[in-house]
C-alpha cells in the first residue's frame, strides 16, 4: 500500500475540461499509472477536519511551532483550508447530482486505479494526516464525520477510508478524543453497510447524473470533457454491473501504539539513541483499539519519523515492533502493514536505508509476521532538500518483487482498462450521441 500526495507536480489545478476545473486538483493520468504501478492498493491523502491545516505546526498553543487544535466545526470535510475556493469536500447539502471538485477529483483516483493497466487496485480515502489540527472531540461529532465520510465514499466509490489521526494523546486532555475515535469508526462501518447495500443504485444514480448534465452542458464542449464525461460514464455502468468491493476501515498509528507495560523502549536497536522520556503517545492504541478490533480492517504502523537526539538516530526494530501490535494490542498479524519513509524524515529522523527495509519486508513475506507493507509516498514532489522522489520508486518495486502483493478482499472484479492518459482506450467522441 501506498499514500498519494494530492499536491505536486502530478497534479493538475486548473482545467476548464473537468467539472469543478480541478479548484482541489487532479491527479494527472500519465504520472498516476506510472507511480502506482507497484502497488495493490493506494490512500489518497488528505481530506481534512481542520478549517486551517497547517504542515509547520508542531503541537497546540501559541508559541509557534505550536499553534491551535480547535474542535472540527461538525459541518464539512474539507480538501484544503476552508478559506480556499471550493474546499468543502462534503458536507449534509452535498448530493450526487452536484457534488464538489473534490468528490470529481477524487473519484478519478478511485476510477483509474480500478482501470489500471496492470491490474485492479484498491483506492482509499485518507482522513487526517500530520498537518491536521482538529479535534474530534465528542462522541457527537464522531458520528457525524463518520455520516460525511460515508457519503465521501459512496459518491466517489472508494474502497473505504484510512484514518490517520496522530494527535489522540495529546488530544485527549482537552476532550474526549478517544471516545469520539469509537463513534466515528463503529458509525462508519453501520455507514459501510447501507453503501453496499446501496451500490449498485448509487452508481445507476451517478450515471444519469453525468448523463444529464452532458446532454445539459456539453454540446459545444471541448473534445477533452466529452471524453471525460464518456469515460466516468462507461466506467460507472462496469461499477454498477459488478458486485461492491469490502470496504475497508484502516487506521494509521505510531510504533508505540503497543508497548509492554515495563519496557517501554523495547522496539528501539541496541545502537540507537533513547530518548530520556517516553513519548505523550506510548500505548494509546490501548485506549480505543480493543472497542472497534473487530471493525477495523487494517492496521498501518508508521516506523518512521522517529527523529534523533543530538544528532544520533533513533532506530526501530522493526520485528518487536510487529510483535507490540500483535502481542500487547492484540492486533491480527495479517491485518498488519509495515509503513516505511526512504529519505528525509521529519523531526531529523534518519532513515535505515533501502537494504534494511528490504530485510524487513522479506521478514513480514518469509515467516509472515504481518500482512503486508506501506510507503510513505506513491509520488513525493522532487525537492532540493529532499532526495525521496528517486527513492520511493525504487522502494516501491523492491517491495513489489518482495511482498508479491495481491488484491485484498476477496475476488477482484473485472473491468475495461484504460489507456495511457488514464481515460477509457481508444475512444473517439465525434457527437453527443456516444452518450445515451
Amino acid at each position: 500500500m501506498g499514500w498519494l500526495e494530492n499536491w505536486g507536480p502530478d497534479v493538475s489545478w486548473w482545467d476548464q475540461n473537468r467539472p469543478g476545473n480541478c479548484a482541489m486538483g487532479c491527479l494527472k493520468g500519465g504520472p498516476f499509472l506510472k507511480d502506482t504501478t507497484p502497488y495493490s492498493a493506494i490512500n489518497y491523502g488528505f481530506a481534512l477536519l481542520g478549517r486551517a491545516p497547517n504542515a509547520a505546526q508542531v503541537g497546540c498553543g501559541t508559541n509557534k511551532p505550536k499553534g491551535p487544535c480547535p474542535v472540527w466545526d461538525g459541518q464539512n470535510i474539507y480538501l484544503a483550508a476552508a478559506s480556499k475556493a471550493d474546499s468543502v469536500a462534503v458536507s449534509s447539502a452535498t448530493n450526487i447530482d452536484q457534488v464538489s471538485s473534490s468528490i470529481i477529483g477524487i473519484a478519478d483516483v478511485v476510477r483509474m486505479a480500478r482501470m489500471h493497466p496492470a491490474g485492479l487496485k484498491r483506492a482509499k480515502i485518507t482522513l487526517g494526516g500530520w498537518s491536521d489540527y482538529a479535534r474530534l472531540g465528542t462522541a457527537a461529532n464522531g458520528v457525524k464525520a463518520a455520516k460525511l465520510m460515508g457519503k465521501l465514499v459512496a459518491y466517489t466509490f472508494a474502497d473505504g477510508v484510512d484514518i490517520d489521526m496522530e494527535h489522540l494523546r495529546p488530544y485527549s486532555g482537552l476532550g474526549d478524543e478517544f471516545g469520539a475515535l469509537i463513534a466515528f469508526i463503529t458509525q462508519l462501518r453501520a455507514e459501510f453497510d447501507e453503501i453496499t447495500k446501496n451500490w449498485v443504485e448509487t452508481a445507476n444514480a451517478r450515471v444519469k447524473a453525468l448523463t444529464q448534465q452532458f446532454h445539459q452542458k456539453c454540446g459545444r464542449c471541448a473534445l477533452a470533457m466529452r471524453h471525460w464525461y464518456a469515460t466516468n460514464i462507461n466506467h460507472l455502468k462496469e461499477v454498477a454491473a459488478n458486485p461492491a468491493p469490502h470496504l475497508e476501515i484502516s487506521w494509521t498509528t505510531r510504533f508505540n501504539a503497543f508497548l509492554p507495560v515495563d519496557n517501554k523502549w523495547n522496539y528501539l536497536m541496541p545502537d540507537s539513541a533513547k530518548p530520556d522520556v517516553p513519548f505523550e503517545t506510548d500505548n494509546e492504541g490501548k485506549d480505543f483499539y480493543p472497542q472497534v478490533a473487530h471493525i477495523v480492517d487494517t492496521v498501518n504502523i508508521m516506523a518512521y519519523d522517529e527523529g534523533s537526539i543530538n544528532g544520533k538516530p533513533i532506530k526501530l526494530n522493526f520485528a518487536t515492533i510487529l510483535d507490540n501490535f500483535a502481542k500487547y494490542g492484540n492486533v491480527t498479524r495479517s491485518k498488519i502493514n509495515m509503513g516505511f519513509e526512504p529519505g528525509p524524515q521529519a523531526a531529523h529522523g534518519k532513515w535505515e536505508g533501502e537494504e534494511v527495509d528490504e530485510a524487513a519486508a522479506k521478514e513480514i513475506a518469509q515467516k509472515h509476521t504481518g500482512g503486508g507493507v506501506a510507503l510513505w509516498a506513491v509520488n513525493p514532489s522532487p525537492s532540493k532538500t529532499s532526495n525521496a522522489s528517486r527513492l520511493c520508486p525504487v522502494a516501491g518495486q523492491a517491495m513489489n518483487e518482495i511482498i508479491k502483493p495481491t488484491y485484498a478482499f476477496g475476488k477482484a472484479s473485472i473491468f475495461t482498462k484504460c489507456g495511457p492518459d488514464g481515460m477509457w482506450p481508444g475512444m473517439v467522441i465525434e457527437s453527443e450521441s456516444v452518450i445515451v
